[in-house]
């Protein structure tokens, strides 16, 4: 299999896995929030960002670092150090996560009490064991991402998000019929985070212990080259660890920010505390699960993107980097565009049909948040093109940049009465606005990867634009035909479709011929089309 159709074979594999990883993480959502309410997702809401921000320590840098230096490594056919790599990773990472665990146990009730809700205490300390076990998975997940295998790391999140889910929901219903208060309601559906990181572990010590004998073999078979020193090993790793766990944080404290910030300015637009937190459950708990979950196919292309682009650069091939970045820049932008305008105009559809009639509020933060969907994909691209280049330094200064807009746009706009939750929307918006722009300003100067800017933007925002005028005229016509507003959302959604898809082809932003390249969908484009 040639490496350009074995890297989009991994970028379908893992696109196919965040599907299902993110639709469940979208759809569990809508049982939950009609289980806990407004206020219970609050709750939950409010621990999830200190609990992500101390486990970006182990999550974000260590796996990426991991897989450039095996990629590096393998591109030279140097399996031996790979694996060195990996098992030093693998030692340093448990070390880590149980120290960050451990802190998060001893500071989980001063946290907790710092939200603006003592209550959330039972959620965060539920969450707590989890971080040593996805430390440890990141390890493995980082190996097997050098290697360009894709199937241990989706499987792996699969399996991660069945459990979460099943725990959650489980033990969500069981705690509130034997009559539990929410707050302890919300720590039982937290634990659903430490099964399913448990779970996922599981699965890739599974597949490393069936592919040992050949993990094995192809050590054994690595030329006897020079033996690098583990002290030079850690430094290296450390050096492309530390930015990307940096930027990590970031994003973390973005969520935090919102956590923090948020329901203490609406207190301050004249909402009482159990409103606000109503509302920051709208925003972060209802709409924002929306807004992340386009973001599968991006975020399984970046990890495809990070591994092959070390390797083309490794074997001193500038253009294929270029191919391989428009490549992903297109497809990315592909799927976003048009879901950051179809979340937008059809805001509050979508989130009465996804989570009832009494999700209407929902919709008024969706309704802005829609478009960081494209901001955020521009963002997670470029960071994995010039992490694969060896410049993870640069996304971390511009990140943190957008953090800085979103905090100050988060405390004004907030707590403007005529605002309120939008303020917050707005903020997010703008920080990832801010955060993508200046990423690729630094692609393009630092990075020296040209773009074809008519392919990757200009082409698919005309289609997306059609589709969202197209979407928004035909609603009230639709709304008429239809009895039901569920019948009508799911109408208005395949016009949507359909239209994004003629236009797309129509415009030239999708060619028939690219189609072909698609594993299974490439198939069926031959039979209708070069038949």
């Amino acid at each position: 299999m040639s490496k350009e159709k074995s890297f989009l074979r991994n970028a379908v594999i893992l696109s196919l896995g965040g599907i299902v990883v993110r639709t469940l993480g979208a759809v569990y959502r809508i049982p939950l929030a009609r289980l806990i309410g407004d206020e219970g997702m609050g709750l939950y809401q409010m621990a999830y960002p200190i609990y992500s921000m101390l486990l970006a320590v182990s999550l974000t840098g260590p796996p990426i670092a991991v897989a450039k230096m095996v990629a590096e490594r393998v591109a030279q056919r140097d399996y031996r150090s790979a694996h060195r790599v990996f098992k030093l990773a693998l030692v340093l990472l448990s070390i880590v996560g149980l120290f960050t665990t451990l802190i998060l146990l001893l500071a989980a009730q001063r946290f907790a009490s710092a939200l603006g809700d003592p209550r959330s205490f039972y959620a965060l300390l539920a969450m707590v064991p989890a971080i040593f076990f996805v430390s440890i998975m990141s390890a493995f997940r980082g190996y097997f991402q050098g290697l360009q295998d894709m199937l241990p790391y989706a499987m792996s999140q699969v399996v991660e998000q069945v459990a979460r889910v099943a725990v959650a929901l489980g033990l969500g219903v069981y705690l509130l019929r034997t009559g539990y208060a929410l707050e302890l309601v919300a720590g039982g559906v937290s634990i659903g985070v430490t099964v399913g990181s448990m779970s996922g572990l599981s699965i890739l010590l599974f597949y490393y212990l069936k592919r040992r004998d050949a993990i094995s073999g192809r050590v054994r078979e690595s030329p006897p080259l020079h033996r690098e020193r583990t002290s030079k090993l850690i430094k290296e790793m450390l050096d492309l660890a530390i930015p990307i766990t940096i930027g990590g944080l970031v994003v973390s404290l973005m969520l935090l920010i919102d956590a923090a910030v948020v329901p203490r300015r609406l207190q301050v637009a004249g909402f009482s505390q159990e409103q606000a937190t109503a509302l920051y459950g709208q925003l972060s708990g209802m709409a924002g699960p929306l807004v992340n979950l386009p973001q599968m196919v991006t975020v399984a292309l970046v990890a495809s993107l990070v591994p092959s682009i070390t390797e083309a650069l490794s074997l001193r091939r500038r253009q294929l980097v270029n191919e391989r970045a428009n490549f992903a820049f297109k497809v990315s932008m592909l799927w976003n565009f048009p879901a950051a305008i179809g979340l937008s105009v059809m805001a509050t559809p979508i989130a009465v049909l996804l989570y009832g009639e009494n999700a209407v509020g929902a919709g008024v933060p969706l309704a802005v948040l829609g478009y960081m969907v494209a901001f955020l994909a521009i963002q997670q691209i470029t960071t994995g093109i010039l992490q694969g280049l060896g410049k993870a330094h640069l996304p971390v200064v511009n990140i943190f940049a957008g953090a800085l807009v979103k905090l100050v746009l988060s405390y004004v706009l907030t707590a403007i009465p005529a605002l309120n939750i939008r303020g917050a929307a707005t903020a997010t918006v703008m920080a990832f606005m801010v955060s993508s722009g200046l990423n690729l300003v630094a692609l393009h100067t630092g990075g020296k990867v040209r773009i074809d800017w008519t392919a990757v933007f200009l082409r698919p925002i005309i289609a997306a634009v059609g589709m969202g005028m197209a979407v928004f005229y035909s609603r009230p016509v639709i709304t008429g035909v239809f009895a039901s507003s569920t019948l009508a959302t799911i109408a208005s959604l395949g016009i949507g479709g359909l239209s994004y898809g003629v236009l797309a082809v129509l415009v030239g932003a999708i060619k028939i011929s690219e189609l072909q390249n698609v594993p299974v969908i490439g198939r069926l484009v031959e039979k209708v089309f070069f038949k």
